[in-house]
């Protein structure tokens, strides 16, 4: 009883919330940043059909209609940006095999030689065997300008969502960031949608603060975790990154309506990571967090916000040699 009371108190706090919302300035609020206003954002690509963050997963998101291609950004030994989210490099490849002894080194650790060596496929398919394909074996770890590529090409063509990976470990990869996407017209606006071309995210305030330096009309994110459980600490990172940052990345399960209407309150979008089935869209929209989110299964999304699947994986995955 106690439970089912607390229950029906949060979602009547919810409705509140909801109805009282400033849902107006919050639309503005997006279009002037060049935000989608209901984002679908193909979190290290279409993850949950493919390996993360490897070619297919990223054709898949384009092909299906994502609205962002997310990918988290790392810096090799030599100087090149890759897409790749793990810190040890063989939790998501055969570095165990390829480099004995160097599975659970660093991105930093490996020349772009080297890490193109790795199969980034097969932990997929030993993982997931009823979404395992055969032509994912050996599939590699993209470069950024290799994501940049296929971002490009389809007829669809989404926006990017970058993460600057544990920036501490690359000093200055905010400016090679930059530098690099101003250099393939990555920064900016889509002429037709106005769309802003790339947002920035990160865990780490003084990343987004270089960012914000070096390329101030990019929107940013700022992520967060548990952390932040406590309302007093949210309350508190929201005052920090109002008036800096357009929006925020909590874990989704912090998305009470209470934290939900202090965020939009004081004018920041939320996307919440990492949410793939529709029931739970379902609940976060109801409870006011329903701007966008990071999923991996952005197929789900896109029939959540009654938007089309523009195609099939089956077909995406078939015309690209997979």
């Amino acid at each position: 009883m106690v439970v089912a009371a607390l229950l029906a108190a949060a979602l009547a706090q919810a409705y509140v919330q909801q109805v009282t919302l400033p849902k107006r300035g919050l639309e503005k609020r997006a279009m002037a940043a060049g935000i989608s206003r209901y984002a679908v954002i193909a979190h290290r690509g279409a993850s949950y059909l493919a390996p993360e963050e490897t070619a297919p997963a990223y054709l898949l998101a384009r092909d299906m209609g994502a609205d962002y291609l997310e990918a988290d950004i790392q810096r090799t030994k030599d100087g090149v940006l890759i897409a790749f989210h793990s810190q040890a490099v063989g939790e998501t490849t055969n570095a165990a095999q390829v480099f004995p002894g160097r599975e659970k080194d660093p991105v930093d650790a490996f020349t772009l030689a080297e890490l193109k060596r790795l199969d980034a496929g097969t932990w997929f398919n030993a993982a997931h065997p009823r979404r395992a394909r055969p032509a994912y074996a050996g599939v590699q770890i993209l470069t950024l300008d290799e994501l940049l590529t296929i971002a490009e090409a389809g007829p669809q063509r989404p926006a990017l969502y970058l993460e600057t990976k544990s920036p501490e470990r690359f000093p200055g990869v905010e400016r090679d960031l930059v530098e690099r996407l101003r250099q393939r017209g990555w920064l900016g606006k889509f002429a037709v949608s106005g769309q802003a071309k790339v947002i920035f995210q990160s865990f780490r305030p003084e990343s987004l603060a270089r960012l914000r330096e070096l390329a101030p009309d990019v929107p940013r994110v700022r992520l967060f975790g548990s952390r932040l459980f406590d309302r007093a600490a949210w309350n508190a990172m929201t005052r920090e990154v109002t008036g800096t940052d357009q929006g925020i990345g909590p874990t989704a399960y912090l998305c009470w309506p209470w934290n939900v209407a202090t965020a939009h309150r004081a004018g920041l979008l939320i996307h919440p990571y990492t949410v793939n089935e529709i029931w739970q869209f379902r609940i976060l929209a109801f409870l006011g967090a329903g701007d966008g989110f990071f999923t991996d299964r952005c197929d789900n999304l896109l029939r959540f916000y009654n938007r089309p699947v523009l195609d099939s994986p089956e077909r995406i995955l078939a015309r690209n040699g997979y």
